[in-house]
């Protein structure tokens, strides 16, 4: 079982976070109170598409700090202001053509086991609403997923030299996908057992 922080900046709070997948727990923070917080016992940080990219910069020192200690942060959405040293900042696709969008899996990761590349392309038949874009990939990474039209990378994690991991997602918030029927669901699911299981090793 993990122990999750997830920083809310939205009225309502995600299904995929009020009821997450497995034994585990996540404490639903508001951003601005993130400082207040101590994040030594936590296995992940779920940093959503919606939060307050300037004040999340400001936050740097302390995301910094956690992944010194060896955590883990997912961070998503397409972000133009990145709050972590050596990350660049996120580029739609430069065709903006739909079958551009299609998605294959990059070798083998937990966080993709038993995901089936199709399940993440397409929502009920339309293409594009995992990602359109991505962030240049830092060195001691590894890719999980790729766009076809220019083996574009699109999520990958993140080993930082410095210590701590960071799943990179440069599209909707990946537990939008919580309830799918589809092996698109077991990403989530994968995902936060994958950080717990990091934060234990």
């Amino acid at each position: 079982m993990g122990h999750f922080v997830f920083l809310q900046n939205t009225v309502s709070v995600p299904g995929g976070i009020a009821s997450p997948p497995g034994d585990h727990t996540i404490d639903v923070i508001d951003q601005y109170e993130l400082s207040d917080h101590d994040l030594a016992d936590t296995d992940g940080l779920l940093l959503s598409q919606h939060l307050d990219e300037q004040h999340l910069c400001e936050c740097a020192p302390m995301l910094e700090r956690y992944l010194r200690q060896g955590g883990s942060i997912s961070l998503n959405g397409p972000l133009y202001q990145p709050c972590l040293h050596g990350l660049g900042c996120y580029a739609p696709l430069p065709s903006g053509k739909a079958q551009d969008w299609i998605l294959r899996l990059e070798g083998t990761h937990p966080i993709t086991d038993g995901v089936v590349a199709d399940d993440l392309t397409y929502r009920q038949g339309v293409i594009g609403f995992w990602s359109r874009g991505s962030f240049p990939v830092p060195l001691g990474s590894t890719v999980l997923t790729n766009m076809i039209g220019d083996d574009t990378p699109t999520d990958f994690v993140w080993h930082r030299d410095g210590g701590g991991r960071v799943l990179v997602h440069p599209g909707n918030d990946v537990w939008f996908v919580h309830n799918d029927k589809s092996s698109a669901g077991r990403f989530y699911a994968n995902m936060l057992d994958w950080m717990a299981n990091e934060r234990s090793a």
